[in-house]
């Protein structure tokens, strides 16, 4: 149960972690440098993970065995990242950018899931795709 609690709880840690961070940063830095230094960090802490953690220790055979996937990631961090940045710096609240992107990822995964790997949702779930939607909209047309 462990093994499959942990990866849960670290995401959530570190997405807590990631917003916080985002939001914290500083107007006048540019959210270009602050993610040079957030992609020397990871790179860091990746090659130390690498060589603590893989029972494989030759790091160009690992490089070899890399495709395309490793690139789309770099791309859609760093989306993620700057539109975050730009989220906040647009003065979305963070208990709420979060919550409403998530919904619409979702949302939109549920798509991807159906047309790309052909996964069925049942009524159930169409039933909770529907209060999401209109959990979005509320949330998006409430103003304090």
């Amino acid at each position: 149960m462990l093994s499959y609690l942990w990866p849960m709880a670290l995401v959530v840690t570190a997405n807590i972690l990631y917003n916080i961070s985002s939001k914290s940063l500083p107007k006048d830095c540019s959210p270009f440098v602050a993610l040079i230094v957030t992609y020397i960090t990871a790179a860091f802490l990746s090659f130390v993970g690498f060589f603590v953690f893989e029972t494989q220790k030759n790091i160009v055979t690992a490089f070899q065995k890399v495709n395309w996937t490793g690139i789309a990631l770099g791309v859609s961090m760093v989306g993620l990242e700057i539109g975050f940045i730009f989220l906040y710096r647009s003065g979305w609240k963070i208990s709420m950018a979060s919550l409403v992107a998530n919904i619409l990822l979702a949302i939109a995964l549920i798509v991807v899931g159906m047309v790309c790997y052909r996964e069925r949702i049942s009524l159930q779930q169409a039933i909770g795709i529907i209060v999401s939607i209109v959990g979005v909209i509320i949330l998006m047309t409430a103003h304090d």
